[in-house]
Formats: C-alpha cells, sequence, structure tokens
C-alpha cells in the first residue's frame, strides 16, 4: 500500500499541486489501533472538535487526529460517523434553518450518507504521506480548475463523468460514509458549516478518492498528462497571440 500511497502523491504533486496537504482517512472499528502519533480533540486540545476542523488540521497543520465519541463538536458529523443516534435529526428538528416545509425537511436529512450506529470505533485522519495506516480514502483540497484536472484523471478508462451531489451543508457525510459506501469517486463542495467553523476558504472544493481507486486515479493522472489537453497552471493560449496595445504604443 505503501508504494501505491507514494505513486498517488507524486502524480498529485506533478500535476494537481494543491496547496494543502492530501488527507488519508480510515474509519477505525473495534480492535483496530492507531500506531502513529495522534491527538484527540477532547484530551491533546481540550475542547471537541467539528471532524471537517480536524480534517483541516490535517491538511494545513500536517497533523494526525483521531475522533472518538467523546472528540465531536458538532452532532451532524457525529451522527454521519455512527457515534450517535440519528433519530432526533431525522425528524428534521435541525433542518428549519434550511427548509420550512417538514416533509422537505425530512427528506433533506435522509439523504445525507451516515455509518450504522456504533459499526465505527474512530475516525482517524491524517496527511497521506504520513499514514502509518491503510486509509479507506483520500481527500484532496484545490480550486475548480484543480478539481478539473482530477476529474479528468478520474474519467480516464470510465466515459460518464463524476457524479455529485450538494444541499451546500453536510458536506463532511460525504466523505466519512458516502464516497466509502459507494465506492466511486466523489467531488464536493464544502457547506456552510465548514467554511464558517472550520476556515475552509471560498475557492476551495475537495476531491474524495476510495482506496480502491488509488492506482486508477494514478493511472489516469499520468495519462492525462501524456495526452497534453489540460494542465494545471492552466495553459493560457493568449500568451502566443500578438497583443492588442493601446494605439499610442504603435507609434512608437
Amino acid at each position: 500500500m505503501a508504494s501505491i500511497i507514494d505513486n498517488l502523491l507524486t502524480e498529485l504533486e506533478r500535476n494537481v499541486r494543491p496547496a494543502s496537504f492530501p488527507v488519508g482517512v480510515k474509519l477505525a472499528r473495534e480492535g483496530d489501533e492507531i500506531s502513529q502519533k495522534a491527538r484527540r480533540p477532547l484530551k491533546d486540545i481540550g475542547n471537541p472538535i467539528a471532524v471537517c476542523q480536524g480534517l483541516n488540521l490535517a491538511r494545513t497543520f500536517g497533523w494526525t487526529v483521531v475522533f472518538g465519541k467523546e472528540d465531536h463538536g458538532c452532532p451532524v458529523g457525529s451522527i454521519a460517523a455512527g457515534h450517535k443516534d440519528p433519530e432526533r435529526f431525522l425528524s428534521g428538528a435541525a433542518a428549519d434553518l434550511y427548509q420550512d416545509d417538514g416533509e422537505a425537511a425530512r427528506q433533506m436529512e435522509a439523504s445525507y450518507p451516515r455509518n450504522p450506529v456504533d459499526s465505527v470505533k474512530e475516525i482517524w485522519i491524517s496527511p497521506l504521506r504520513n499514514c502509518e495506516f491503510e486509509p479507506d480514502l483520500a481527500v484532496v483540497y484545490g480550486n475548480p480548475a484543480q478539481m478539473v484536472v482530477l476529474i479528468h484523471a478520474a474519467n480516464y478508462g470510465h466515459g460518464p463523468g463524476i457524479r455529485s451531489i450538494s444541499t451546500g451543508r453536510f458536506g463532511c457525510s460525504t466523505w466519512i460514509a458516502g464516497a466509502i459506501q459507494s465506492g466511486e469517486y466523489t467531488y464536493a463542495l464544502p457547506g456552510s458549516g465548514e467554511r464558517v467553523f472550520a476556515g475552509t476558504q471560498d475557492h476551495e472544493m475537495s476531491f474524495i478518492v476510495p482506496g480502491s481507486k488509488f492506482a486508477s486515479l494514478t493511472e489516469g493522472l499520468r495519462e492525462m498528462r501524456k495526452k497534453g489537453s489540460y494542465r494545471y497552471p492552466v495553459t493560457n493560449m493568449n500568451l502566443l497571440k500578438n497583443p492588442s496595445l493601446p494605439g499610442k504604443y504603435y507609434s512608437l
């Protein structure tokens, strides 16, 4: 697995050039024990935090962060992890900030992927380059132009394109549960909570890669670069054109 991750990181750096570290995520089960140095929010930070904050700590601070049930500062992330009973959430009790119709609220809450209650012991989040565990998925952040590189690579050998869905909130459910359950690539628009509380920037999106697709994404990044149809930084063909200058310049 180490060589697969190393190859993926090499191609991500060469072709995508993300400004923050690609992150590996594992849904640890009973009996799993993390071997590397890791911080647990309640114990080591002094208070619970949201999982989106933990993800951003990993990709910007370079920390490895472990979430048990007691470490969640956001109940919706805890629900996606399977660390909290979803019954009240599914009733639409927290959806009145986004919906007035009760049925629409319930349908919205039911649409978010989540792990069965108590099926996951802990969530391990670490920069992919530092993972001493086998990650279930990787999350790469970037701007829309960088997302196009990843979408082209993911669609190589596939064809129909990469699908995604968003309600503008609860984006953590996409990587805590959704991409692992579907086994499919997903590009994600970070939601309102992640931007307000975790500091994700206006220009940032994320791309989620299931572990089963690490090798195929690596191949796609290599092959799409060879084809040269699109690269990042984006090729500006206007650089080859005769410039249109102010009229007075031509009198020189």
